[in-house]
């Protein structure tokens, strides 16, 4: 099919576009987006990193694209909020709380300026900055922040992840989206503020319809989103969860192999 009459190809990042240990693009990724770009095609990274890590990311070209941030919490273009979607602040305060009191978690509280985390784990920090290049504040108390959160997410030991995502689902999967977010991390977003709805609301303020858009995934938060578009791919890699989720799915090895299939037809 080639990409005649697709005009949006949102991408997620951990175990899609970067292989599982890698931190940094290939260089023909750059390539590959620098052409898109050329043939008027929206790429959009889609993760739940925030807006200045993907920015980092992709800085050679950070200015040619739209993001989906924070699990689809947050959609960025030329610089501004396109869409946001907060919680509300007396569940995510609850929900925080909770978190902290977890044994062994490192929690992180994303809004649309920084992301917050509790002080005392100097190490976490450290990594947030200089590792995956967040803006980060640091803060006692999760009351402590005066800005609206749009996504709550900790990080277990992996061999603690099972039990912690239970517990959480069970607590609070009747008021908020509870999802697996990479190795070991869970994230919690209000209802309806997936990937999906950012990249269904994206294409309503740019007229694109999901038959004129493209994704790739694989894992659990990008579900909502490979069931919007009309042209979803899950790597051969993916999560087992994911298989078979809808009839329009095909499976690729990497997201480079089948772009340039695509560029090349």
């Amino acid at each position: 099919m080639g990409l005649e009459g697709i005009k949006l190809i949102a991408c997620d990042l951990d175990g899609t576009l970067l292989h599982p240990g890698e931190r940094e693009l290939r260089s023909e990724a750059f390539e590959l987006i620098d052409e898109l770009h050329r043939r008027g095609i929206v790429f959009m990274p889609a993760s739940g990193r925030q807006y200045a890590s993907l920015r980092y990311l992709f800085a050679p070209v950070a200015d040619e694209l739209a993001y989906v941030c924070e699990n689809g919490t947050l959609v960025m273009s030329e610089g501004r909020a396109v869409v946001k979607r907060s919680m509300e602040r007396s569940l995510a305060m609850v929900i925080a709380n909770t978190v902290v009191a977890y044994p062994h978690t490192d929690m992180t509280l994303s809004c649309e300026g920084h992301i917050y985390t509790m002080s005392g784990n100097d190490a976490f920090v450290d990594h947030l900055r200089y590792v995956v290049h967040c803006d980060v504040a640091v803060v006692d108390r999760p009351e402590d922040i005066d800005e609206d959160v749009i996504k709550i997410g900790f990080q277990t030991p992996e061999v603690d992840y099972p039990a912690a995502r239970e517990y959480f689902e069970r607590l609070f999967g009747d008021r908020v989206d509870v999802m697996t977010s990479g190795t070991a991390w869970t994230d919690l977003i209000g209802f309806g503020s997936g990937k999906g709805s950012a990249l269904a609301d994206y294409g309503r303020v740019l007229g694109i319809s999901p038959d004129e858009m493209m994704a790739f995934g694989d894992n659990e938060n990008d579900r909502d989103m490979l069931n919007v578009v009309g042209h979803p791919y899950l790597m051969e890699s993916c999560n087992p969860t994911m298989r078979g989720i809808n009839d329009r799915v095909r499976y690729v090895h990497t997201v480079e192999e089948e772009l340039r299939r695509l560029l090349a037809e």
